[in-house]
């Protein structure tokens, strides 16, 4: 076929699929003018999430150029908790936490300013291929591009539609949001986000955490639990009981809580991450194990994906062979091989000496 609508199609309007359309205009101006990007939603749409913006992300961020003005709040001291036991990293500002659907928006408008063309409330439904492309069927019209980028979450259609499949590697997250007073709060008055481990004597192969945030200009705690099922085939820790433990402990439970949940999908180096004229980003291709981060690594996936799509419109060639390699060779590749280690390493549960061990990397990690 010699005439498509687009070139790219990126499927998904989160910091992995914008991440990747600022990276290509970086590269190609012209290509990325030939892009479209499609989001199910409309920004400012919501978004569970710990919120966490890492230095990484930042680095990432002050790469391209983008300033997110959006409310955080900066974490001075990290906080390990297991056994009784606490281990504090300070740092000034080793994070900062942001509500997602605020720091999303925020990160579209920017590409839109630049030239994005972005199509909202239009969700992706089947991909058919052409030659030399696809055609992309949604809930309005048909597109006919000559690659596709999947970065539609964890739950990803494009994925699916690309019959990427392989071992299940997905991680469950619990959330809410807690209004507190931020003169007593004490993870507020320090700048302190919590991490606590106990539910792994209790099976859970992750953590609850607490960070502070700003909801609406109101003074929030962020709360939740995480599960990575790195050891999928052990036996599912009971998630709802083990976080309203943690809840009444901080004397937080309510029992009108509506809490929120969404899955993970965590990196392996030999998962799917692309198939000829395709490409998957971001919570689609895989994230962090260990700690569930997603947005330092969404936007360094774009990094990557747009360095791959420059260079197959130079050289004509779209089997993206050398993508997973592309990954494994960036720091991208080398953080998450990392995190996946930590995730073997650390759920199988171990005595609080190798937490202490742990705790120090991790701190490491954020510096």
């Amino acid at each position: 076929m010699d005439e498509f609508d687009y070139q790219i199609i990126i499927v998904g309007s989160g910091p992995a699929g914008v991440s990747t359309w600022l990276h290509l205009h970086r590269l190609n101006p012209e290509l990325a003018a030939r892009t479209l990007v499609l989001e199910k939603a409309q920004h400012p749409r919501p978004k569970l999430c710990g919120g966490g913006v890492t230095r990484a992300a930042d680095a990432q961020l002050e790469r391209l150029r983008v300033r997110i003005d959006v409310p955080d709040v900066a974490i001075h001291t990290v906080e390990f908790r297991y056994r009784g036991r606490r281990f504090c990293w300070r740092q000034g500002s080793t994070f900062r936490v942001v509500r997602r659907h605020e720091f999303d928006a925020a990160l579209v408008q920017a590409a839109r300013q630049r030239g994005m063309q972005l199509r909202e409330q239009e969700a992706a439904r089947h991909l058919s291929r052409l030659d030399g492309g696809w055609q992309l069927e949604t809930g309005r019209t048909a597109y006919c591009c000559r690659v596709v980028v999947g970065a539609d979450g964890a739950n990803s259609v494009v994925r699916s539609q690309l019959g990427i499949g392989g071992e299940l590697r997905m991680a469950r997250l619990l959330e809410i949001l807690t209004p507190v007073d931020p003169v007593t709060t004490p993870e507020f008055v320090s700048r302190t986000a919590v991490f606590e481990f106990d539910g792994v004597d209790d099976g859970l192969q992750g953590y609850v955490w607490d960070f502070p945030c700003r909801d609406n200009g109101a003074a929030a705690l962020n709360r939740g639990i995480y599960d990575s099922r790195a050891y999928p085939r052990r036996p599912r820790a009971d998630l709802r009981s083990l976080f309203q433990a943690a809840l009444r402990a901080r004397a937080a439970a309510n029992p009108g809580q509506r809490w929120q949940g969404h899955p993970l999908r965590w990196f392996h180096p030999r998962a799917g991450f692309a198939q000829p004229h395709a490409l998957l980003v971001g919570d689609a291709a895989g994230v962090d194990p260990f700690a569930g981060e997603g947005i330092s690594f969404a936007l360094q996936y774009g990094d990557v994906a747009a360095s791959q799509l420059a260079a197959a419109f130079r050289a004509g060639d779209f089997t993206f062979a050398r993508y997973p390699a592309g990954i494994m060779a960036h720091q991208l590749g080398r953080g998450l091989n990392l995190r996946r280690f930590l995730a073997r390493l650390a759920y199988p549960g171990w005595p609080p000496v190798m937490f202490h061990i742990l705790f120090r990397v991790m701190g490491r990690l954020w510096r």
